[in-house]
């Protein structure tokens, strides 16, 4: 049933903007203590039988993981990142737009590889603005909409394929940073995380700007996040 309503919403946009398809774009990471930031951006290609698509944020890991492998059948996806350097340099919102640009930019070309025109598409981006990018990338309807991942089908798409990419990034880090927990927790800042960073100091894959708050005194209220 969850399905057919975000299957619903995009194709009820496709009709009122007059558009053949929506492109989805969503990030992962934007809240994490550690690690890069990723976004994808995603168009469904064939909607029949999509119902493994849904918002990352209520599939579990395994569900995530299965969607994931599934997706090259049924859309076109590309990732792109902004690595921690350009967080603390750019600020979280600029660095993940960047990460999106960067997405977008790698989808576009596959896109027109399939006969897909620009001029006939719309983007839905998941968060409260646009990013700069898209009022010069051709597209003649962009929206910024709160919790898109969780009502357009695109949109929900690019949070699978952010948040598998990024976890997968975060677990081969762990491989060489170690005793923060980034295998389980990618970056977020669970109490296990920011006791071990009260312990060892940050690691070079840290965020300067978010730690500063993190290592606040004990009593102080803490940025807790989740890795979800």
């Amino acid at each position: 049933m969850r399905h057919e309503a975000l299957a619903l919403f995009e194709q009820g946009l496709r009709v009122r903007y007059g558009v053949d398809a929506i492109i989805g774009i969503d990030e992962a990471g934007r809240g994490a203590l550690a690690g890069p930031v990723y976004a994808a951006a995603c168009i469904i290609s064939d909607p029949r039988s999509t119902g493994f698509i849904n918002d990352s944020k209520l599939l579990s890991e395994r569900q995530r993981q299965q969607a994931y492998a599934l997706m090259p059948s049924h859309a076109v996806f590309a990732t792109g990142v902004a690595s921690v350097a350009e967080i603390d340099r750019e600020n979280i919102l600029r660095a993940t737009w960047l990460a999106m640009e960067r997405a977008y930019r790698q989808l576009v070309p596959l896109l027109a590889d399939r006969g897909w025109t620009l001029a006939r598409l719309g983007v839905v981006v998941d968060g409260p603005s646009l990013p700069p990018f898209l009022c010069k990338s051709g597209v003649p309807t962009a929206l910024a909409l709160i919790d898109a991942d969780a009502v357009i089908l695109a949109v929900a798409g690019a949070s699978i394929a952010a948040k598998v990419e990024r976890d997968r990034c975060m677990r081969d880090l762990s491989r060489r940073i170690h005793g923060y927990g980034l295998d389980h927790n990618v970056g977020y800042g669970t109490r296990e995380h920011i006791a071990a960073l009260r312990a060892r100091g940050p690691s070079s894959e840290h965020r300067r700007t978010f730690v500063v708050k993190a290592l606040l005194p004990p009593d102080e209220e803490l940025p807790l996040g989740t890795s979800s």
